[in-house]
């Protein structure tokens, strides 16, 4: 085998491994963090002993004055390096169902974990789509750019009468992002579990 062969062969063993060295580069530190985008959640809840005007709540359908509240703040966050879609006509589902001391025991790690059967016929439930202002849709899709915030809350009333030992707080959302030429849409649920007169971050 001459001296020449040898080096051809060097070549391109040496030629392969680059190629094969930056494909994993790529598929490892690139693909999925820089081309695609990465949405991230945070809900705070708390829940207030006084009532709130009628006007800050979305239609709940018992009747009465609320003795209390519990207000939810959402924040969706784009931790992508490409922009992420939340669509006008998408819907961010926020829902709160009432815990019992007894399952709040039982279950209080997969409750916010995986769904178990802890509801009662009569326990409270309430939901909301969050991207409404007053019943009423954004004028245009939200696009958050790399690093930006969508901050958006609700306040469900708690109906006299009602004591629960603590509230799960569910988020179904729908964004959108871009991979690579086509649209690519994504639901993804978080949940929070809170105890009343504390606040859950």
């Amino acid at each position: 085998m001459t001296s020449t062969l040898l080096t051809q062969i060097d070549d391109a063993l040496t030629a392969a491994a680059i190629v094969i060295g930056g494909a994993f580069a790529y598929l490892k530190f690139i693909k999925g963090r820089v081309l695609t985008a990465a949405v991230g959640y945070e809900i705070r809840a708390v829940v207030v002993a006084h009532a709130v005007t009628r006007r800050h709540l979305p239609h709940q359908s018992f009747t009465g004055p609320p003795v209390g509240a519990i207000a939810i703040e959402v924040a969706i966050r784009n931790n992508g390096q490409v922009a992420l879609t939340v669509p006008r006509d998408s819907v961010q589902l926020v829902s709160v169902s009432s815990i019992t001391a007894e399952e709040l025991g039982r279950h209080r790690h997969d409750l916010t974990q995986d769904a178990v059967s802890w509801k009662e016929p009569d326990a409270y439930f309430a939901s909301a789509n969050i991207l409404l202002d007053d019943g009423e849709r954004p004028a245009g899709d939200l696009v958050l750019g790399p690093g930006d915030v969508l901050t958006l809350g609700v306040v469900f009333a708690v109906p006299a009468g009602h004591n629960a030992a603590a509230y799960l707080v569910v988020l179904n959302s729908f964004t959108v992002s871009r991979r690579w030429l086509r649209l690519c849409g994504r639901w993804s649920e978080t949940r929070k579990l809170v105890v009343p007169d504390t606040e859950a971050a």
